[in-house]
């Protein structure tokens, strides 16, 4: 089996005290050359670049890895033992989160990219079960798998998401739930230069904002039956830290906004036929009883006994 060449993309600001373990959870994926990391930081001001040099080695910000590695081996400077795994990185003010995607996104190398957000962690053997899927599956373009939650000063899991088996065609379109939860997704690069980049004027609900964009367009999940992140539960994460209250509203008005502009429409309610469609596909395809027991295997265990480096 030829794995394809996967980019995942860390968009960082001041997270130097989360970062490394990001990195070492893309490291512990022991894919070697089938995937490259791109680190968009935003002129961070704690121990973020540090942490990006350790694993960049002699590679400076904002030149591609194989255009410095061509260079040196020229010179006396080039070591065969420098890291290889971070292709491009920068360390400088951008527009935000969305902006440091689609930056990080233009450098890519990768057939398929992702993100991971760098106070989050990517699960053991995930791209090793998206590689397989993806040799299975050669017409996949858009690959959606499942998350967990956790918390960070206990470092115990509180949460198991798990999203439907399959995704079938009368659940596609405007009125479809796209069940993708955060960076648990791959998408082909050739399928974001058709599609287009996420919305930098978004926030809060740029990823929400573009799984619609994704389904809109008819584009199909494939899914993943396996948790590939976990996510970080801490007072200063966007979306579940102390400021939540105030995120939380300006979540819902970015998602007010880009449903308007978009007309994708999906509200949760037994009043709605779609939903009810929908909840009717999850209990026939088993996924909600699948969540069901995820949630009893994970919650209330340490992350630490899934990961497979040392947390802390």
């Amino acid at each position: 089996m030829t794995n394809p060449l996967l980019t995942i993309v860390i968009a960082n600001y001041n997270y130097g005290r989360f970062l490394d373990e990001a990195i070492q959870s893309v490291i512990a994926q022991d894919m070697g050359d089938n995937v490259e990391l791109i680190i968009c930081d935003a002129a961070s001001t704690d121990n973020s670049v540090e942490i990006i040099r350790k694993y960049a080695g002699n590679l400076p910000p904002n030149t591609a890895r194989s255009e410095w590695d061509n260079a040196q081996s020229q010179g006396s400077q080039f070591s065969t033992h420098s890291p290889k795994l971070i292709s491009w990185w920068c360390s400088e003010k951008d527009g935000g989160q969305s902006a440091a995607f689609n930056k990080g996104f233009s450098h890519a190398k990768g057939e398929w990219l992702t993100w991971l957000n760098a106070d989050d962690l990517l699960l053991p053997r995930t791209i090793k079960a998206f590689a397989m899927l993806v040799a299975r599956k050669p017409n996949a373009e858009w690959v959606t798998g499942n998350k967990l939650g956790f918390d960070s000063e206990t470092g115990k899991i509180t949460s198991v998401n798990w999203g439907p088996h399959w995704q079938p065609p009368f659940l596609n379109g405007k009125r479809a739930f796209s069940a993708v939860f955060g960076p648990t997704t791959f998408f082909k690069k050739s399928l974001y230069e058709r599609i287009g980049p996420i919305d930098e004027s978004l926030h809060y609900a740029m990823d929400s904002a573009y799984w619609a964009k994704l389904t809109m367009a008819g584009i199909r999940q494939t899914r993943l039956w396996h948790i590939c992140w976990a996510f970080r539960v801490h007072n200063e994460s966007k979306t579940a830290g102390e400021q939540s209250t105030d995120t939380t509203q300006k979540r819902k008005a970015e998602t007010a906004r880009w449903r308007s502009q978009i007309g994708y429409l999906f509200p949760v309610s037994v009043t709605n036929m779609w939903w009810l469609m929908w909840a009717s596909w999850r209990v026939m395809d088993a996924s909600w009883l699948v969540r069901a027991i995820q949630k009893v295997r994970f919650i209330g265990k340490n992350i630490d006994q899934i990961m497979e480096f040392s947390h802390g």
